[in-house]
């Protein structure tokens, strides 16, 4: 059987926390202790040159944690994926420069498979957006654009339809925009937050009601001190980037305080008891999603 390597390129860590609450759901598990060399190739190697192709001294701290490693990883028998956090919609480069080390590995019809260490490997790359406002046929066609930039053979319309694959010079590509019920606009947490809350409704509502409370919009912008004039001045910024306030994202933190103190939200999907296993086989949105990964799968054996 071929070994099936499967990247998803999510916008955010809380994605990346997601798809592996529900693959742990299908029989996956983290393979996080394995040495980058007992990795499949060729993604041991592309893992120690983004650890070691960079010059550590020339980078800022901040750099540094850009670095493109994945968040995590998971394996079921030959099947690996590889998940990776890449910012947001807007931040492509990473994301190209994924697709592009993976076209280089792939073998092209004629080419020589003999002695080739991807000579029995299938590469996937899966895309995961939010829908946010704009819609997902927005999404959809800036994914497009992205692509094509890549692997210029395709389409500018490519992808047409949530949760669609197709192959592209020996690569499966998939794109999945996480959606509210009306499966156009919204993000992940409109699936997560009626998830979690189920069963727990007067938790939720009590947190949601604290937030309500106590919230202030100015409040969201970041207090910070700095030195002016050989004095250290306290000032609070004003700059729109500065501010991300997301009365869903904090719902999900106040209620996580209650089983992991301190955590981050990540911790909180992938840890707590507000998002089980019976309710990720009994929901449309999590089955979708599922379905989704195995198509890369089943579709290629």
């Amino acid at each position: 059987m071929a070994t099936q390597i499967i990247i998803a390129l999510c916008e955010g860590p809380h994605d990346v926390a997601f798809i592996c609450k529900m693959l742990k759901s299908i029989y996956f598990t983290s393979n996080e202790s394995k040495k980058l060399s007992e990795f499949p190739a060729p993604m041991g190697a592309l893992m120690s040159q983004g650890v070691t192709k960079i010059n550590i001294e020339e980078l800022n701290i901040h750099q540094i944690r850009q670095n493109l490693l994945p968040l995590n990883t998971l394996q079921n028998g030959d099947n690996y994926v590889f998940l990776y956090p890449m910012g947001g919609d807007g931040k492509k480069d990473g994301r190209q420069q994924i697709l592009s080390s993976i076209k280089g590995f792939v073998i092209e019809p004629g080419e020589a498979k003999r002695g080739r260490e991807t000579a029995n490997t299938n590469f996937s790359i899966a895309y995961f957006f939010d829908a946010d406002s704009v819609g997902v046929n927005a999404r959809l066609s800036s994914v497009n654009k992205e692509i094509k930039e890549v692997v210029p053979t395709l389409s500018i319309d490519t992808f047409t339809t949530n949760g669609q694959h197709l192959m592209a010079e020996g690569i499966k590509l998939g794109v999945y925009i996480f959606t509210s019920s009306d499966n156009n606009t919204g993000k992940l947490e409109d699936i997560l937050i009626p998830l979690m809350k189920s069963g727990n409704d007067s938790i939720f509502n009590d947190a949601e009601s604290y937030i309500d409370k106590h919230f202030d919009t100015s409040r969201t912008y970041p207090n910070k001190f700095s030195v002016e004039d050989n004095t250290v001045i306290e000032k609070r910024s004003t700059k729109a980037k500065d501010t991300d306030y997301d009365k869903k994202k904090s719902t999900i933190g106040i209620t996580g305080q209650l089983q992991r103190s301190g955590k981050p939200n990540t911790a909180y999907v992938s840890d707590t008891d507000y998002l089980t296993l019976a309710k990720i086989e009994q929901d449309q949105k999590c089955q979708e999603i599922l379905q989704f990964f195995k198509d890369f799968i089943t579709e290629q054996s």
